[in-house]
C-alpha cells in the first residue's frame, strides 16, 4: 500500500504566529522507544536530513524525545498540507494540550491502555467537542472488548461505552486509511462551511486540501474517487468564476466617482 508521507519541520515556537488548525496527537507509553512502533513511525513520518536539508530520513527517537521532553508540537507536512503534530507518553500532558487546543480539529491516536484513561476524561470534560462521530483512533493489538470462548481475555471492555467516538484498529494500514478519509471529510465539510459563509478564499483552500486527501485515500485503498474529486473541482471552478466576475465588476467601475 502506498503510504501517506509526513515531512517534519522544526518544533513550533511560542513566537510563531501561523499554526495550522488541524492537530495530530499521538499518545503511547512506548512511543519514544526506538524499537517500538517502528513501522508506524517510518511509514507516517519523514524528517529533514540536516546534511542535505531534504525530507529524506525517517522520524527517529530524538525527534519524538524533543516533542515529549519539551512538551512542544512539531510542524509537519502531510501530502503538502501543514499540520501540527505532538507526541506524548503520559496522559496528563496530553490532556492538557488537547484542552488548550479544543478550537482545532484534533486527530488523536492512542494505545488501548492510554485510551482507557484519556477517552473517558475527554468525553466527560468536553462533550461539546467530542460529539458522536468525532473519532479517536485506538491503535492496539488486542481489539477484543467482550469475552469470547477460545480467544484471549478482553482488555478493552472500557471501549464499549464509547463506540460512537472511537475506532479500534490493529493494523497501521487501516489506521492510515481511516485517518486520511476522516481528514478529507473534515476539509470538505470546512470548505462548504466557508463557501456558505462567502469566505471564498478559505473555501477554495479547504477544497484543494480535501481533494489531496481524497486522492490519497483512493491510492491507499485502491478505490475510485473520481466522482468526489469531480465534485470538488466543480466547487473550485465555481469559486474561481465568482472571483473573476467580481474582479471584472471592480475594473469596470475604476475611476467612477464614489456616491
Amino acid at each position: 500500500m502506498a503510504q501517506p508521507v509526513m515531512h517534519e519541520t522544526p518544533l513550533v515556537n511560542a513566537d510563531q504566529t501561523h499554526h495550522p488548525n488541524h492537530f495530530i496527537i499521538w499518545l503511547d507509553k512506548h512511543i519514544g522507544r526506538p524499537d517500538e512502533c517502528v513501522l508506524l513511525k517510518s511509514s507516517l513520518f519523514l524528517a529533514i536530513d540536516p546534511t542535505t536539508g531534504l525530507y529524506e530520513r525517517n522520524l527517529n527517537k530524538d525527534d519524538i524525545d524533543r516533542s515529549i521532553l519539551l512538551n512542544a508540537s512539531l510542524l509537519v507536512r502531510f501530502d503538502d498540507v501543514e499540520f501540527m503534530c505532538q507526541a506524548f507518553d503520559t496522559v496528563d500532558k496530553c490532556f492538557e494540550t488537547i484542552e488548550a487546543n479544543l478550537h482545532k480539529r484534533i486527530f488523536l491516536i492512542t494505545s488501548g491502555s492510554k485510551g482507557r484513561m484519556i477517552v473517558p476524561s475527554l468525553m466527560t470534560n468536553f462533550p461539546e467537542t467530542f460529539v458522536p462521530n468525532y473519532r479517536m483512533y485506538i491503535f492496539c493489538g488486542n481489539m477484543i472488548m467482550r469475552s469470547v470462548d477460545g480467544f484471549p481475555a478482553p482488555t478493552n471492555t472500557w471501549a464499549l461505552e464509547f463506540l460512537a467516538n472511537i475506532l479500534m484498529l490493529d493494523h497501521q494500514d487501516d489506521l492510515f486509511a481511516r485517518m486520511v478519509a476522516d481528514i478529507a471529510d473534515y476539509f470538505f465539510t470546512e470548505a462548504n462551511r466557508f463557501y456558505n459563509a462567502k469566505a471564498f478564499d478559505s473555501a477554495r483552500q479547504y477544497f484543494i486540501w480535501s481533494k489531496q486527501m481524497f486522492r490519497r485515500y483512493g491510492i491507499m485503498e485502491k478505490t475510485n474517487m473520481t466522482n468526489k474529486i469531480r465534485e470538488i473541482d466543480q466547487r473550485i471552478r465555481a469559486i474561481e468564476q465568482r472571483r473573476n466576475s467580481q474582479s471584472d465588476d471592480e475594473n469596470e467601475h475604476v475611476g467612477e466617482p464614489s456616491s
